[in-house]
């Protein structure tokens, strides 16, 4: 048989398909069926003697002109074939092997048009070859290198991803820039508009400017194209697909010198073709505005910024956060950023950046050039959305209910109301990735999914338009629900780095859920029962602020409940109970609500709640300055755990039970309590539960130890304690006792050691930890060390914001060391030459003191209210005072405040003309300090001996 290259102009009909040879296309029930070219061949070589004998050697002719192949090339494409066509057909053959000799089509078969070729459609003609007009794409500089060696190498390229995300720029960029390569130039097609996929041929046809009339036009491609270089780009191929991988395939094969760049939402998935995945553009990452300065490199934001300013937008440097936020909100898809361009232009950053937030919609072309699937975001996405299965569209549109990324299971668990398996799910899941409608990644070794923001949004719409909200809200929040009840079992055993991983993507999915059920048409017991499964997660988190209001709006919401589950309402009163630890005000209710706690656990049998209410009461006493009232809940605490035999809590109450002997007085028995501990405890514990009394316990306890060692003494190792909490909190990332250990331990530390640098640091990192997770109870805090540091670097309002810090504190009842910030305050009053604040303040610290029982920094106020009656004019009080507040620092092991007193006793002796004996005292004193490390204290006490000829305490 001689392989005819005439054109036919028939369509073979058989069963339930249409075979059209001219254009290399299989249909079944009208939709292409994907098959190799030489299987189409094969077909076509049969179904032109069908009924008749073709044998082997004809058929090898027909299907390889002038090629030599091996047999067994024809039986694996007879057999692919096959397999194709009883895809619409289960019981008969189509094609019948005749053993040994070849084979023979069967099947009943009519044939249907004749030699004329049809008129092309106006969409066709106006197609004219040549490359749109696009402009110069922004940050695509190695994606163009690396499209380069890949059509070099093999010639069939397909450009991937998601709508709007560039395709067609890239590939027109990538044609300029090769056209040089290519004798013949490049022809461009873009296929939007053909909608039929039996014009894909004839508009590639009339694009190279074959004769319309033909009507083999396959051939003609051939014939016309084959000693030609040329680069041909086919654009937009995903609504035509099978039909341009049929096309592709043939042409790439039968032209070597044809290259071919295919632009599409999924691959073509031919043979040989390479895959291009262009992801979006670079955007900033949340939380990175304070390097705005940086933001422009960052390809996303140029290309906004180049954009509008083309509409007379100027750019300012207050605009980086607001075009950050745009470009993350647009996921750095160009077609939205253009968009996006001229509103950015009309209403400014800001404005733009809370639009976007509300909705997508105010992204539309201000011009009709744009084709109308490019005209508003949505229309991308609408045009891919149509291309979809009835089942795909459906999951999508259920998918957009999860709010991170999400795995296979998650959907299996989301969407049983379905009613598929999990194998129709990872099926519709993947086709879903391949259009680039999902985006998929792995972690941990596993495959994760997620939509981009705008396809959330799109299929969002689409989920309530279609009446599915409630059903899929449902079975998400339900699913949600077992999620966190297994990450509350996991968080009791796992490590908390594989607690933590598992768990922290989810916080936006419990997010909305809650939101939902408590909503209105949601289920107000189901957002219940999510808060009390949540409350591990937010601890564990350090989300307060979250925690707080959630945990308050599940508590009411009970009450109007006829039956709550008693154990559920624990949870939910406990975790009240210890959140109001973290209020801005500790006042009788917080303590009420803890008490309150407490009896509810004991009733209900709840060791571990008893433990949690008992341990958080202790805290509230301590910073209230009830340190009396906290030695004996500590000893309550204790009474608890020899009950239950719970001892791995022993540790927290020895903490809990020195710090309080530290406050009292007993500073060497609470420091070296304290030490003991952190020797005890010399590793950050692996496993999980750091937050089951709010601080992790090797931050706690080095949270407590510094200040005790600092006052002992050892400046260097107050230091070294400070540091390795903050570095500990930092690696668990564990904000709750990250603040802890920055106001209780770091930033009073470096600042007594005359560090401003390192506490400033510090102060400003405190800030950042309280604004991120609504640490209220630090603020006051951290506004009065920040005004301290202000006030020694001689800033003029300093005094007055640290005096109304301390009110704040004492307004609050936020006691913690609030009588050594009294005496700072009195301390800095007296440099700045303002007596009456420090005199007030002096007297405020030293009836505080005696009222709680206070006595740790006793000998610094007795130094302040020394030098405040010096400045009265008393001398002789003033001596009496600096001499007890060094007899006193040195009974009690406070060698810190024993320099501090004996420094300043030696220069009023000084001024009084009688220093002898005081510089002697400041020697020994001196003697007996750690040399290893010069803090501010120490080096103005050597300063002093030196400068007056003492040198008794070398350096």
């Amino acid at each position: 048989m001689e392989r005819s290259r005439t054109a036919e102009g028939r369509v073979y009909c058989f069963g339930e398909c249409r075979f059209i040879p001219d254009r290399q296309l299989l249909l079944h029930r009208d939709v292409p069926v994907r098959i190799g070219s030489r299987a189409l061949d094969l077909l076509h070589a049969l179904v032109q003697q069908a009924g008749s004998l073709v044998s082997k050697d004809d058929l090898i002719r027909f299907a390889w002109p002038n090629t030599f192949v091996d047999e067994s090339n024809l039986k694996v494409n007879m057999a692919y074939l096959r397999r194709a066509l009883s895809q619409s057909r289960s019981d008969l053959p189509y094609i019948a092997t005749v053993t040994g000799r070849g084979y023979r089509f069967v099947a009943p078969l009519h044939t249907v048009g004749g030699t004329d070729a049809p008129a092309l459609p106006d969409a066709v003609r106006a197609i004219t070859g040549d490359l749109p007009p696009q402009p110069p794409p922004i940050g695509r500089e190695d994606i163009l290198v690396e499209l380069a060696a890949l059509v070099e190498k093999n010639r069939l390229l397909t450009i991937v991803g998601p709508a709007g995300v560039g395709k067609t720029c890239i590939a027109t960029a990538a044609a300029r820039q090769l056209g040089e390569r290519f004798h013949d130039g490049v022809c461009f097609v873009d296929l939007a508009t053909i909608a039929d996929p039996q014009l894909v041929a004839p508009a590639i046809g009339f694009a190279v400017g074959l004769d319309d009339h033909l009507a083999n036009v396959m051939a003609g491609l051939v014939d016309l194209l084959r000693d030609q270089e040329l680069l041909l780009i086919l654009d937009n191929c995903e609504h035509v697909l099978n039909a341009v991988a049929s096309v592709a395939d043939h042409l790439h094969h039968a032209l070597p010198g044809l290259s071919i760049i295919a632009t599409s939402r999924e691959p073509l998935r031919c043979r040989m073709e390479a895959i291009c995945r262009l992801a979006p553009l670079d955007c900033p990452a949340k939380g990175s505005e304070a390097e705005a300065s940086a933001a422009m490199r960052f390809p996303a934001v140029e290309l906004l910024v180049r954009r509008a300013e083309a509409h007379g937008y100027r750019l300012v440097q207050r605009d980086f956060a607001a075009l950050s936020a745009i470009t993350r909100r647009l996921d750095g898809i160009a077609l939205a950023l253009e968009l996006a361009a001229p509103r950015l232009a009309a209403i400014g950053a800001p404005a733009l950046a809370d639009l976007l937030e509300q909705s997508f919609e105010t992204l539309a072309a201000r011009h009709d050039a744009a084709p109308p699937r490019h005209r508003t975001l949505i229309a991308t996405l609408d045009w891919s959305y149509r291309l979809l299965s009835t089942d795909e569209a459906r999951l999508l549109r259920h998918l957009s209910i999860f709010g991170g990324d999400f795995a296979l299971e998650d959907v299996v668990g989301t969407v049983p109301h379905l009613g598929r398996s999990a194998e129709d799910l990872a099926t519709w899941l993947e086709s879903l990735v391949a259009k680039s409608l999902l985006v998929m990644s792995y972690r941990r070794g596993r495959q994760r999914y997620r939509m981009l923001d705008s396809t959330r949004s799109f299929a969002a719409e689409r989920l309530r338009s279609e009446g599915e909200a409630l059903s899929a809200m449902t079975g998400y929040a339900q699913y949600l629900l077992s999620l966190f009840e297994q990450a509350e079992a996991e968080w009791n055993w796992r490590t908390r780095e594989d607690w933590t991983a598992s768990y922290r993507h989810w916080g936006n999915d419990l997010r909305r859920a809650i939101e939902w059920a408590f909503g209105d048409g949601g289920d107000v017991e189901l957002g219940i029962r999510l808060t009390g499964a949540g409350i591990t997660f937010w601890n564990e988190f350090s989300s307060v602020g979250e925690c707080r209001t959630r945990v308050a709006t599940a508590l009411e919401a009970a009450k109007r409940l006829p039956h709550c589950d008693p154990q559920l309402k624990l949870k939910l009163v406990a975790a009240h109970a210890t959140n109001g630890c973290f209020s801005s005000k500790l006042d009788e209710e917080v303590e009420a609500d803890l008490r309150h706690s407490q009896r509810l656990a004991e009733q209900s049998g709840s060791i571990e709640y008893r433990l949690r209410s008992t341990l958080g009461l202790v805290g509230v006493q301590a910073f209230t300055g009830q340190h009396r009232e906290a030695l004996s809940t500590v000893a309550e605490l204790r009474r608890i755990i020899d009950a239950a035999g719970e001892n791995t809590v022993v540790p927290d109450a020895d903490r809990l039970e020195f710090v309080a002997r530290f406050y009292r007085g007993e500073i060497e028995h609470g420091q070296a309590g304290l030490a003991g501990l952190a020797r005890d405890h010399a590793s950050v514990a692996h496993r999980c539960r750091t937050s089951r009394f709010q601080l992790d316990r090797f931050v706690a306890i080095r949270s407590y130890l510094a200040v005790p060692t600092w006052v002992t003494g050892d400046h260097a190792g107050a230091l070294k304690v400070a540091s390795d909490a903050i570095e500990a909190a930092a690696a668990l990332d564990h904000a709750v006792s990250y603040s802890h250990a920055m106001a209780m331990a770091a930033i009073p530390v470096s600042l007594w050691c005359g560090l401003l640098d390192l506490a400033q640091e510090q102060v400003t990192k405190l800030f950042d930890a309280i604004d991120r997770r609504q640490i209220d109870f630090w603020e006051p805090v951290a506004r009065f060390y920040q005004s301290a540091i202000d006030a020694a670097l001689g800033k003029g309002d300093a005094l007055e914001r640290m005096r109304a810090a301390i009110d704040d504190l004492a307004a609050s009842n936020q006691r913690p060391n609030f009588p050594a910030r009294l005496a700072m305050l009195a301390d800095t009053a007296l440099r700045r030459g303002r007596c009456d604040i420090a005199r007030t303040s002096i007297s405020e610290a030293l009836d505080y003191a005696d009222e709680r029982d206070e006595r740790w920094c006793g000998p610094e106020l007795l130094r302040i209210l020394g030098l405040v009656r010096w400045h009265d004019g008393d001398a002789l009080g003033a001596g009496q005072a600096l001499e007890e507040a060094v007899q006193t620092a040195r009974k009690s092991g406070a060698l810190s405040f024993e320099l501090r007193a004996a420094t300043s006793r030696a220069e009023l002796a000084l001024k009084a003309g009688r220093g002898d004996d005081a510089l002697a005292q400041l020697a020994a004193v001196c003697a007996r300090i750690d040399r290893g490390f010069d803090s501010a204290d120490v080096v103005t006490a050597r300063a002093l001996l030196e400068s007056h000829d003492t040198v008794l305490c070398a350096r």
